[in-house]
């Protein structure tokens, strides 16, 4: 497949370049610097530099692409609402050139999902912003045609990823942990699978 990743500097969103090239998908990174990439994960990886605010660029970024996978988001001390910002304006731009399947980054603890004691106290002290951020994507990500998935994963971490993992949609998965390689291992099966078009899964270990 033809994929585009937004967010790409980050953890989850270079691992999702890794696992993509390595699957054989003719990829492509969407940042704001490419000098924030660092070292690319294959030569032959199409590098897009430009802001995801930027409608005329991001649309011109997915045309002919068959699906894309966004990571955006921020830091707690430079905080900016760029999850719902940058996502309203992939989400026109999709529309605008007729791309239907997308997959977006959130977190476990928007919305309905509930996070563990740690968490909670967290996220009132450090991702309050973040949250209501990705809260706000998500819903309007609802209001349109796309056919969109938000995974909600549990604590991130830099660890070796396991290969499996629990999903829940009814909110029974309360607190856990899971490694960013995980994570986009997920978001990439969800390529070929409708089982979670239209819903916010859960993803924790």
């Amino acid at each position: 497949m033809k994929l585009l990743v937004f967010g790409a500097t980050g953890g989850t969103g270079r691992a999702l370049l890794e696992q993509g090239i390595a699957a054989g998908h003719e990829m492509a990174a969407f940042v704001r610097d490419r000098r924030r990439l660092g070292d690319p994960p294959h030569a032959h990886l199409e590098v897009i530099e430009g802001s995801v605010l930027d409608e005329d660029a991001v649309t011109a970024a997915v045309r002919e692409r068959d699906a894309v996978l966004s990571c955006l988001g921020t830091r707690p001390w430079r905080h900016t609402d760029i999850c719902a910002g940058g996502t309203r304006v992939i989400a026109r731009a999709m529309a605008a050139a007729g791309v239907k399947r997308l997959i977006v980054l959130s977190s476990q603890g928007v919305g309905d999902s509930t996070l563990g004691a740690l968490g909670r106290v967290m996220a009132a002290l450090a991702l309050r912003r973040a949250f209501r951020d990705k809260l706000q994507m998500e819903a309007e990500l609802g209001g349109t045609a796309l056919d969109w998935t938000v995974v909600r994963p549990g604590l991130l971490t830099n660890g070796a990823p396991r290969g499996a993992w629990r999903t829940a949609v009814d909110g029974s998965l309360v607190g856990s942990r899971i490694a960013r390689a995980d994570v986009a291992a997920f978001m990439l099966q969800q390529l070929a699978s409708d089982e979670f078009v239209r819903r916010r899964p859960v993803l924790v270990w």
